[in-house]
């Protein structure tokens, strides 16, 4: 699956003005069993994914802005290698 941002750049993508959610769940191109042996034990974000974070903070303030859409961000530790730091950097 191409990074979130690539799908955002997607001509209707975004099809309910109400709602918007993203996954952010492995680096394009990684395996899940490499990224649990590069990440654990998810102690603090290893590897930044400026890209992610950038389109991640899009969405959030994209909902922001809306004010009556609900907006989800999913990330997974196996992303950057500690979840909630990565959603605290989108929000920040």
């Amino acid at each position: 699956m191409p990074p979130v941002s690539e799908q955002m750049a997607i001509p209707g993508s975004q099809t309910n003005p109400a709602l918007t959610a993203a996954r952010f769940l492995l680096k394009p191109g990684r395996k899940y069993e490499e990224a649990v042996k590069k990440f654990e034990p998810y102690d603090r974000v290893q590897e930044p994914n400026d890209d992610a974070r950038t389109a991640g903070s899009k969405l959030i303030a994209e909902g922001r802005a809306a004010k009556k859409r609900q907006t989800y961000i999913y990330v997974n530790n196996r992303f950057e290698g500690n979840a909630p730091a990565t959603i605290a950097a989108m929000v920040a």
